[in-house]
């Protein structure tokens, strides 16, 4: 009788850890973190370090798409009716290449040292288009600064638009 009672405890304590064990994706947001702009990719999702009521912390993260590991083929000489591969063109996110999408058509912005493509956020954001318009093509850091500070959501939502930290080459 004490094996059964036991046995029974031992499979509802067993099944109910199973279920409450949260996932390295999601016991990240509201951690603590060191640096305003640092990010890390954990379970999928992006995080990015935020300042929330005076405290640093990472945010509740983003969806990103992992790229598969590129793996070891032998190489093989392609016959003449073979079609030729596809050549991936990458751009290194630089200062210059930012100061190039300047306008309302491209706009791009580097934000805490990553750069963010708010083409598409211009006519969404709830203060106005020209507070957008004004980071476009340059470092608008302390414009995000003055405006959210603080603001979790804010951060969130800029999130969204990330391309990539500056200096990374990425496939747009």
């Amino acid at each position: 009788m004490k094996f059964k009672v036991y046995s029974s405890v031992l499979l509802a304590a067993l099944f109910l850890s199973a279920i409450a064990l949260p996932s390295q994706a999601a016991s990240i947001a509201g951690t603590k973190c060191s640096k305003v702009g640092n990010t890390k990719t954990s379970g999928g999702l992006k995080h990015f370090c935020i300042k929330k009521s005076g405290k640093l912390v990472w945010n509740k993260g983003t969806a990103v798409k992992v790229a598969p590991k590129p793996t070891k083929s032998t190489s093989v000489t392609p016959s003449k009716s073979a079609s030729p591969t596809a050549v991936v063109s990458l751009t290194k996110l630089t200062l210059e290449e930012v100061s190039k999408n300047n306008s309302v058509t491209s706009c791009w912005s580097i934000i805490y040292g990553n750069v963010f493509n708010l083409t598409k956020w211009i006519s969404k954001h709830p203060g106005g288009a020209e507070k957008i318009r004004a980071i476009c093509g340059k470092d608008g850091t302390s414009s995000f600064e003055r405006q959210h500070e603080g603001d979790g959501g804010a951060a969130n939502q800029l999130s969204s638009y990330f391309l990539g930290k500056l200096g990374d080459s990425v496939k747009l």
